[in-house]
């Protein structure tokens, strides 16, 4: 599992993971997000729901996945709001399966501890 340690401070390696997890989610790479999710992880969107655990995460994640044709986010602004949480503000521009373009803009926080991702939620 890729865990980030960047000197031993883990405030740095939680922004530095919740960057890394955007650039794997624009890139399309679930099978690395899913190294980077704790195993009892939970998700919480007002879009998808909540959901707990790494599997649950993943399953819902491909379908998302699967149904646009594009994806992209782009992180507007990124903070730490403890060693623990980083929030983003990030605008995504999506195409889905019919060609529908979308461009919306949300707020995320990831909750890192120990080099995994033990929450996201977005609104």
């Amino acid at each position: 599992m890729p865990k980030l340690n960047t000197m031993n401070n883990n405030q740095c390696s939680t922004q530095a993971i919740t960057q890394l997890y955007f650039e794997l989610s624009n890139a399309g790479d679930l099978s690395t997000i899913k190294e980077l999710i704790d195993p009892q992880a939970t998700y919480s969107s007002a879009n998808t729901g909540l959901y707990y655990g790494v599997f649950d995460i993943m399953t819902m994640m491909t379908a998302f996945f699967k149904s646009q044709q594009t994806l992209n986010w782009r992180i507007d602004s990124i903070q730490a709001l403890t060693e623990y949480i980083t929030e983003v503000h990030f605008t995504c521009h999506s195409i889905d399966a019919l060609g529908q373009t979308t461009e919306r803009t949300g707020i995320e926080r990831i909750v890192v501890v120990d080099g995994l991702i033990r929450h996201i939620e977005v609104r």
